[in-house]
């Protein structure tokens, strides 16, 4: 578990997640936000089981690979998650991503403090030397959450389309934190 002020991240599963999961793969907000150009569908109890089943069955990728760590308040709420993937582990480098499906729990600071959690521990743990994460320009909270972590280096590129599905013109957006510039930010230089 590594632990915030207002959120710890956590491996261990708990028996409520699978029905927090379930219901969070049933709002269309947040989906909207992860795959602008995905029309939102509704998963049936039946569906959501057997991806589960599924998902078992497949072998889990080794550790340094990708991770993903349940985000909770620190009273208990589970919120959503934080992951690094594409580790590579000769350029020292991954990405990170990060997931609030709720909206009661969007503007809080949970995911930025969330997100610091996982730099530091990819940065020191890991010894990274360069971590990315990767978003669409709409999506306006992943870039507040990214520049107030220090991802400032930035290139934009066009999406799958040319428009989302409410219309919105669509590029993405991909930043870039090194392990210098994090300890920077750390040591206040």
């Amino acid at each position: 578990m590594i632990t915030g002020k207002h959120v710890a991240l956590r491996d261990e599963k708990k028996d409520t997640d699978s029905e927090d999961f379930f219901r969070w793969w049933n709002l269309e907000e947040w989906q909207y936000y992860d795959e602008p150009d995905e029309t939102f569908k509704s998963m049936s109890r039946e569906k959501y089981e057997q991806q589960i089943k599924e998902r078992k069955q497949k072998p889990k990728p080794p550790l340094l690979s990708s991770h993903t760590w349940h985000i909770d308040t620190i009273e208990g709420q589970h919120v959503g998650w934080v992951n690094y993937y594409q580790l590579d582990e000769q350029l020292g480098q991954a990405f990170v991503g990060i997931c609030l499906p709720e909206e009661e729990t969007w503007n809080k600071g949970f995911g930025t403090e969330a997100l610091n959690l996982l730099l530091n521990y990819l940065f020191h743990e890991i010894g990274l030397q360069k971590v990315k994460t990767a978003t669409w320009t709409g999506n306006k909270r992943m870039v507040r959450s990214a520049e107030k972590c220090g991802f400032e280096e930035y290139i934009l590129m066009p999406h799958r389309v040319e428009y989302s599905v409410r219309g919105e013109p669509l590029e993405r957006i991909e930043f870039t934190l090194t392990h210098s510039e994090w300890l920077s930010r750390q040591t206040g230089e």
